[in-house]
């Protein structure tokens, strides 16, 4: 993988920011910290323990891998860097949400801005075995999406709330979304 600065543009302007960009060749590195992730899990289950979340590195690095982005790597003063990956040809911000059980519960900042929302399933099939389902979340599914009996997404957001929501289950399952591409972590 290559860190470097890279211009970007973004609705404030451009900026020079630290970006990381994966290449084939790191693949392995994603999956051999993808099997530690997993082993780590199942010791704190033993433990009767709750396991813990996919670290962003794992998913946004996969995702950067699998869709030809890049990850964004320091806040950017004067702009909204709320966002995880970006298309460098595109010029799009890209959020990244991921899970690793169904149903998840993914929340989001009040802040959070993007352009594309991907969701990456990596309990595809209620296996976990290094390959994860890659989902187009469109916006309007998600900021008005009904988070609770009087508020959608973006009025909780307008609030100054965090939203919280199983991505999976309230909109991948309820429309019947298909994956844009199924990745896999194993070289």
């Amino acid at each position: 993988m290559k860190i470097e600065k890279q211009l970007i543009e973004l609705p404030e302007g451009y900026f020079d920011v630290k970006i990381q960009a994966f290449e084939e060749y790191d693949r392995k590195m994603l999956f051999d910290a993808y099997v530690e992730w997993r082993k780590l899990c199942t010791h704190l289950l033993d433990l009767s323990s709750r396991s813990v979340n996919l670290p962003e590195g794992i998913s946004e690095g996969a995702f950067c891998l699998e869709m030809n982005a890049v990850r964004l790597l320091e806040n950017i003063p004067k702009a909204n860097s709320s966002f995880d990956c970006y298309f460098l040809e595109k010029k799009e911000r890209i959020q990244v949400k991921a899970c690793s059980v169904i149903p998840d519960l993914t929340s989001f900042g009040p802040e959070s801005v993007w352009d594309k929302l991907y969701f990456l399933d990596f309990y595809r099939k209620g296996e976990w075995d290094g390959t994860f389902d890659i989902y187009l979340i469109d916006n309007e599914d998600i900021y008005k999406h009904p988070v609770n009996k009087k508020q959608t997404f973006k009025e909780q957001q307008e609030q100054g709330r965090r939203p919280r929501l199983s991505i999976y289950k309230e909109i991948i399952e309820n429309i019947n979304l298909r994956p844009v591409k199924t990745g896999n972590l194993k070289a």
